[in-house]
């Protein structure tokens, strides 16, 4: 491994071999995982793995989302043991599956497990750490969206419930959580009758209390602990919508368009918030 990448440093130089990195994330082609390890190596020089997650964290806060993916990689190569590094990862690999059109749907479902996968293993190493569970809950919600029937969707809908129990168990004051728990009750209240009676199979009936009114209660409490934050405002409006309640949504909407993005998900966030206000509009 060490002199491929001494060939490769010789042939393209350490930019070029970076790009290619990039690139190789960006496409979910990491040829399994020579390349993050040659990066892995090549950051580790003067570097400590700690030094190299801080780099990945500022890249993240600059909306560079491959870019922080590689150095979270190649913390993973350095240190498996850093569950930071595997929760991180596993975040950016969920906001590059945001961006795979929906007609590439294996593309989008393979990068969506991934991030499953690197949550998972962070959840193994540091179980009582909220964000970790987490990057689990938003893979899973993610997979749920695609899912192809009724059965598969209700499987995520019930793990994704006991994740944000447990989650909430760890710390009451996780505003993502209560998210989370409003969008399952959004999601339940708007079952159709099949997807009820899978309800009925998988669960033996409805849980109890589910509700639009559920939904909104929770949505707030998360914006009551985290004011100004564009996906729980979304994820109101989008109850508010269902409910017809059509100018408390665009007032809603056109709050959050108003606000600077914190993360890199809320760039994907903002442009569902235009395309719902210019749909109730």
């Amino acid at each position: 491994m060490l002199r491929l990448f001494l060939l490769f440093l010789v042939i393209f130089g350490r930019k070029q071999i970076q790009e290619v990195a990039v690139v190789g994330v960006m496409n979910g082609k990491l040829l399994g995982g020579m390349i993050v390890c040659l990066i892995g190596w090549d950051c580790a020089q003067g570097q400590t793995a700690e030094q190299v997650l801080s780099a990945g964290i500022a890249l993240e806060k600059q909306f560079k989302v491959p870019e922080a993916l590689v150095k979270y990689n190649a913390v993973i190569s350095l240190n498996p043991q850093s569950a930071e590094a595997w929760w991180r990862a596993s975040r950016m690999l969920s906001n590059l599956g945001g961006h795979i059109d929906k007609s590439q749907a294996d593309e989008k479902r393979a990068k969506y497990e991934q991030a499953r996968q690197y949550a998972l293993k962070s959840i193994a190493l540091n179980p009582k750490n909220p964000d970790a569970r987490l990057a689990h809950i938003i893979s899973m919600g993610l997979l749920a969206e695609m899912a192809g029937n009724p059965r598969e969707k209700i499987r995520d809908a019930k793990i994704i419930r006991e994740e944000a129990e447990a989650t909430l168990a760890l710390d009451s004051t996780f505003a993502p959580i209560y998210f989370v728990l409003g969008k399952w009750h959004y999601e339940l209240a708007k079952l159709n009758w099949l997807e009820q009676m899978a309800v009925k199979l998988f669960f033996g009936g409805m849980p109890e209390n589910v509700s639009m009114d559920r939904a909104i209660e929770y949505l707030r409490k998360a914006s009551r602990l985290e004011p100004n934050t564009i996906l729980y405002m979304y994820g109101e409006a989008s109850v508010l919508e269902y409910e017809e309640r059509t100018a408390e949504a665009i007032a809603l909407l056109e709050r959050a368009l108003k606000l600077p993005p914190k993360e890199p998900d809320d760039i994907i966030r903002k442009t569902k918030c235009e395309e719902l206000l210019r749909a109730l509009k």
